[in-house]
């Protein structure tokens, strides 16, 4: 792959570019590529993009160059300022630590469950069994969703992120969610319907999606149409991304006895080792800005209209701040200096929740199996999900011996 060919909305692009990346961060930290898009490579001007709200817009999201969303369906990653820090502050209102902390027990009986599920001695894919349905049933349950439910929404969110709907805003079915995605557009109308007019009586409890429908700043509340794209932003994020991160570090320890052995002897090291893991195989590899006022980035000049890719994964390689970034080392100081979940204004609202289902999940595994009770199936071969901008495995095969 060239430098003029790169497209990284392309689907196979992104995640076969790390030899191209790392020739770029060498050259520049901002990168000319395919179709009038810029790169950037490095830590420091990745930094500087995801913080600058001046002279880059959020507003285009993951799209392709050229597509266009309305503001109202916009996800809060497509937002700018005014409407972006509404909306974010709001959230925050009722997506914060405490909020996930209360979550833990749940999260942690449900990975015992899940677990426990799966035979002594057989081979399973351990991403249908587990690093899929721990996440899916951890947003659903904190979103207020019936957990019965679960399998349904997730197979909807996969279904979504593997469509051409995050690059295009349209599937061959319509155009925009609810046109591309319609079951689900419906599905998540009538919950936010139905908890409006069970409110009073209380239904719904403390759930993440009704302290959204309560909240407001200065008077004003979101609409169910903000509500809408707020929540299947939520739900698909928090499915599909968190999976990607407890798929890509489980792959991690079962691909490296060396490490497997280091995580068990001490238990402590698995947030360090989830923070190398979100640093060297990050579940999403790029960051999308347009950018609307000629500005120069690591002095490279970018002209007003251009659409700007921050390399979060390239960035996590850069030599410049990480030593030997291509290894994976444990314990790395700085490790979760990372851009895996953006910088800035738009740094993810789902991170504390996506670290907390990471390290009790990989507590749950590794307390399951024993030593050498569970590895990767011979022959298997990492394959990742079918996603332009997502990295993490489309399966994990493995054979327990209990």
């Amino acid at each position: 792959m060239s430098q003029e060919s790169f497209d990284p909305f392309l689907p196979g692009h992104a995640n076969s570019a790390w030899p191209l990346l790392k020739s770029l961060r060498e050259q520049t930290p901002v990168a000319p590529i395919a179709r009038g898009m810029f790169y950037v490579t490095r830590y420091d001007e990745a930094r500087a993009v995801l913080r600058d709200v001046e002279h880059f817009s959020s507003a285009a999201g993951f799209r392709a160059p050229g597509v266009e969303v309305p503001e109202e369906d916009r996800v809060l990653g497509e937002q700018d300022p005014p409407q972006h820090p509404f909306i974010r502050r709001l959230v925050l209102s009722a997506f914060n630590v405490a909020a996930v902390r209360k979550q833990e027990p749940f999260i942690r009986d449900q990975a015992r469950a899940l677990l426990e599920a799966i035979p002594n001695s057989a081979t399973v894919d351990l991403v249908e069994a587990f690093t899929v349905p721990l996440p899916n049933l951890a947003t659903v349950h904190l979103l207020g969703f019936p957990l019965g439910d679960a399998k349904r929404i997730a197979s909807w969110s996969r279904e979504v992120m593997d469509s051409e709907w995050p690059a295009m805003n349209r599937t061959e079915r319509g155009v925009g969610f609810d046109g591309a995605f319609p079951e689900f557009t419906a599905y998540i109308d009538d919950h936010i319907a139905h908890l409006r007019s069970a409110e009073s009586i209380g239904e719904g409890g403390e759930s993440l999606l009704v302290q959204l429908m309560k909240a407001e700043l200065d008077g004003q509340a979101l609409s169910d149409r903000q509500l809408r794209a707020l929540v299947h932003n939520l739900l698909i994020g928090g499915i599909t991304t968190t999976s990607q991160l407890l798929g890509n570090a489980a792959y991690e320890l079962l691909s490296s006895e060396e490490l497997a052995c280091q995580i068990r002897e001490d238990p402590s090291k698995i947030p360090q080792m989830l923070e190398e893991s979100m640093r060297l195989a990050p579940p999403v590899m790029f960051i999308p800005r347009g950018c609307v006022k000629q500005v120069e980035i690591g002095g490279v000049l970018i002209p007003a209209g251009a659409k700007v890719i921050v390399g979060t994964a390239s960035a996590n390689r850069d030599e410049r701040v990480f030593a030997e970034a291509d290894e994976f080392v444990v314990p790395r100081e700085g490790a979760e200096r990372h851009l895996t979940f953006g910088f800035g204004p738009h740094l993810c609202l789902g991170a504390h929740l996506a670290r907390t289902v990471g390290r009790i999940g990989i507590e749950e595994l590794l307390g399951r199996f024993p030593q050498g009770s569970i590895e990767l199936a011979s022959g298997y071969v990492f394959e990742k999900v079918a996603s332009f901008f997502e990295h993490g495995p489309r399966s994990l095969e493995v054979v327990t011996t209990l």
